[in-house]
């Protein structure tokens, strides 16, 4: 009997397309998406600054070396890959023994300086230990080469496609070069996969929870987007973000009132932008699609009144970004109030559902806010959901929160049988552990967790005061060492 296997398609890169599309190549190739990640760091701006809450001052010479010093201490690093277009700004991939991280410095475009990246800024040491994961480059790269079993660690180079690649939207394109099959256009697919296509990016939510069973880089173009993953977002809608776009573009009057055909595609071209000197007209042509057109005594700038530009509360206080719930006037803009204490959250849509899934971005917005009505909603829901690695991780170290050290033991050791790889499970039973004495069992799982992502602090820290307790001091030093590039201070 013979048996016949269909051949998966497999991604070739954009310069594979560039032959028979190359008109749509060139200009896609200067576009934000495509820039949005580089092998290659562009020649910088040199710039310095002093960060107040570490006294860390930064020097960044053109060609990416960063010099840190504070008082009579100095040290360097070397930037590697660049994330963002530029538009707004850029930050950057410091690489150390493979493992990929993120530099804790910004290039400002919009401002035009140098500064700490957002979330650096309360820091008192200079952090270059916050891994990069495939999630975090998911939105940035291409053909990522995670070394799979860790977190953050990566063949070189990173990845082989600059910025989103032609696949991202249109699928792998191997099959169809071959002439054996066709590319996906998102404008035919049914309205909630053509969406789908956008958000895999543009919409993050309060929470982006994977489904069990599934990674968001086995996402294809005409899949459905909710298999992958639930997106969870506040009951009641929050302040502006940078990545809000498909939120505030659902509440605005304009898809409410024109529904499914409306979508991005309706006014964005995704292989190119407008020149600046074009965006007025182009954008007011877009309108007009919908819109009688009629004499404004403010001009002919649509967008200008009604997508209005805005700071995001999550872009580190430097620049702006354009507003898409499109707001009559500037009295009407939807979701900018402050929700401070309204905790509840729900599915962005009918099929973003699942107490799994719901309680997981419970649990991590519970951890995040600490409020404590998440984290109650949060058991409360994993209790009841499939005990996953994720789902029994999560659950354990919110008992662990609620002083029931007995049941997140049980809870993370179900955790590691599911996925011995799971790192916050290795860290934290190894932190129960020690408490309890049983110190050769947490140096263990500590020494687990460090081959996973070697800058996890909590992990180094209490694996010295385990080793020098046993009077290992020579291995103590020898993780000290292993982490100083984590943190200079």
């Amino acid at each position: 009997m013979l048996l016949l296997f269909a051949i998966p398609a497999l991604y070739v890169g954009n310069q594979a397309c560039s032959e028979c599309h190359a008109e749509i190549y060139q200009r896609y190739s200067t576009s934000p998406m495509a820039l949005s990640s580089g092998r290659e760091l562009p020649a910088l701006r040199t710039g310095a600054f002093r960060h107040a809450a570490s006294k860390v001052s930064y020097a960044i010479d053109a060609k990416g070396l960063v010099t840190l010093s504070k008082g009579k201490h100095s040290e360097q690093r070397q930037l590697r890959y660049y994330f963002g277009s530029g538009v707004a700004g850029r930050s950057f991939g410091f690489v150390r023994d493979g493992f990929l991280f993120e530099a804790p410095v910004t290039w400002y475009s919009q401002t035009g300086v140098w500064d700490v990246s957002p979330g650096y800024a309360s820091d008192t040491a200079s952090r270059w230990s916050r891994p990069i994961e495939p999630s975090c480059l998911f939105c940035h790269a291409s053909q990522t080469r995670w070394r799979e079993g860790t977190l953050n660690a990566y063949a070189e180079p990173v990845f082989t496609q600059d910025g989103i690649g032609c696949e991202r939207c249109h699928g792998p394109g191997s099959l169809h070069i071959a002439g054996e099959g066709k590319m996906v256009n998102p404008a035919k697919l049914a309205p909630e996969r053509r969406d789908g296509v956008c958000a895999q990016c543009h919409l993050t939510g309060q929470s982006r929870v994977v489904r069990a069973g599934r990674r968001m880089v086995d996402y294809r173009p005409g899949d459905l987007l909710t298999d992958f993953v639930a997106h969870l977002v506040p009951v009641e809608q929050g302040g502006f973000q940078v990545n809000s776009h498909v939120e505030k573009l659902a509440a605005s009057a304009c898809k409410r009132a024109a529904g499914n055909k409306m979508w991005c595609g309706s006014c964005h071209d995704a292989h190119a932008v407008p020149a600046p000197a074009e965006k007025v007209a182009w954008f007011r042509a877009k309108c007009l699609n919908c819109h009688q057109a009629s004499t404004c005594a403010r001009g002919p700038d649509c967008a200008g009144c009604h997508m209005p530009k805005d700071k995001a509360s999550d872009a580190g206080g430097h620049g702006v970004f354009t507003d898409h719930s499109i707001p009559r006037t500037a009295a009407s803009r939807v979701g900018l109030q402050d929700v401070a204490g309204k905790w509840k959250l729900r599915g962005w849509s009918a099929a973003d559902a699942g107490d799994r899934e719901l309680g997981l971005a419970y649990a991590e917005a519970g951890v995040r806010t600490g409020d404590r009505h998440q984290q109650a909603e949060a058991i409360r829901l994993l209790s009841s959901a499939t005990q996953d690695a994720e789902v029994q991780t999560r659950l354990g170290d919110l008992q662990e929160r609620a002083g029931k050290p007995e049941q997140a033991v049980a809870l993370y050791r179900g955790a590691l049988r599911n996925d011995p790889g799971a790192v916050v499970a290795l860290v934290n039973l190894g932190r129960l552990y020690g408490s309890g004495g049983a110190l050769d069992a947490a140096i263990r799982l500590w020494r687990e967790a460090l081959k996973r992502n070697p800058c996890l602090a909590e992990a180094g820290t209490n694996l010295q005061i385990a080793l020098r307790a046993k009077g290992d001091e020579a291995g103590a030093e020898a993780v000290r060492r292993g982490q100083a590039f984590c943190v200079f201070e």
